[in-house]
């Protein structure tokens, strides 16, 4: 029974991320400076909300957590592919998915009438926010603020579960742009010659990872 009940969350989530992304491609097309086929293409985001929507659906199921991962989900997707594309985060996306993130954790935490988890996340987003905050004034504009905001996003999302999951998607994400540093045709270099990489995807995916692991 518990296989069927997943199957029909997974399946469910992954419909409503299909419709969900094609209309939030809407939003990487809008804010892309530039024209790109492939990252403004409907059936592209369409594809990758449906993928990770749907994986949160078949781990968290039937509980109000599927829908707050849920709207931070359709947001970071067209939010990594114009990082991925122009290395930068628009503050237009990024402050409102913080926004009904942190209301959606509120509303659980009153129906629940539990306000430990919402005070870790919200010490979590402080605790991440302010640590890459640290790190953007040590690089001198290493690390961007758009940066800083993802990860006050995920630190809010894995401090839900606990801060070992905040540790874990920090590591991650330096691990993955680690890789993308080793990989010639993903790294760039700004005008000073320094090796840049868009690391607003690699935060995303690690808050993903932790929480699908979790």
């Amino acid at each position: 029974m518990q296989l069927t009940t997943s199957g029909w969350w997974w399946s469910g989530s992954a419909a409503a991320g299909l419709m969900l992304g094609a209309a939030a491609s809407g939003l990487a097309r809008r804010f892309l400076r530039h024209e790109r086929t492939l990252a403004g293409a409907w059936w592209f985001g369409a594809m990758l909300t449906a993928a990770v929507l749907g994986s949160l659906g078949w781990r968290v199921g039937a509980r109000g957590e599927l829908a707050v991962y849920g709207f931070v989900a359709v947001l970071a997707i067209p939010l990594a592919v114009i990082d991925w594309c122009e290395h930068r985060l628009p503050r237009a996306l990024m402050w409102p998915q913080l926004a009904g993130a942190i209301l959606g954790f509120v509303v659980l935490c009153l129906v629940r009438h539990d306000p430990a988890p919402g005070v870790r996340a919200l010490a979590a987003l402080v605790a991440a926010g302010g640590l890459f905050l640290l790190l953007a004034v040590a690089t001198g504009g290493g690390v961007g603020a758009g940066d800083v905001s993802v990860a006050a996003v995920v630190g809010l999302a894995t401090g839900w579960i606990g801060w070992v999951q905040v540790v874990g998607a920090l590591l991650t994400a330096s691990l993955l742009a680690l890789v993308m540093i080793a990989v010639p045709g993903v790294r760039r270099r700004d005008d000073d010659g320094a090796v840049m990489v868009p690391f607003g995807p690699c935060l995303l995916t690690g808050a993903l990872v932790m929480v699908l692991a979790s």
